[in-house]
């Protein structure tokens, strides 16, 4: 996996809050927690259409286990279930 540069992330909020929070652990509640904080991060941020686009484009066609953290206001078996959607390749 390389990184890549995107031309919205220097300006995304979640850049100063640091990536520990969009990759949540725990069990339960304590995880369910963790999980919509992040979402609630992302569900203000003006670049959340691009974040979640260039998360779908960099996973491809990975499975839901092959995907990791909160990107674009999605866990990874959120994203895993979008993507394998007819409208999401459109």
């Amino acid at each position: 996996m390389s990184i890549r540069t995107r031309s919205w992330e220097a300006e995304a909020p979640c850049r100063e809050i640091g990536p520990d929070i969009f990759h949540p652990v725990g069990r339960g509640r304590e995880l369910t927690e963790a999980i919509t904080a992040a979402k609630a991060i992302c569900g203000s941020c003006p670049f959340q259409p691009a974040c979640l686009a260039d998360a779908l484009d960099w996973e491809g066609t990975a499975d839901q286990y092959s995907r990791d953290g909160i990107w674009g206001g999605l866990t990874g078996p959120e994203r895993a279930a979008l993507a394998t959607q007819p409208a999401a390749a459109a």
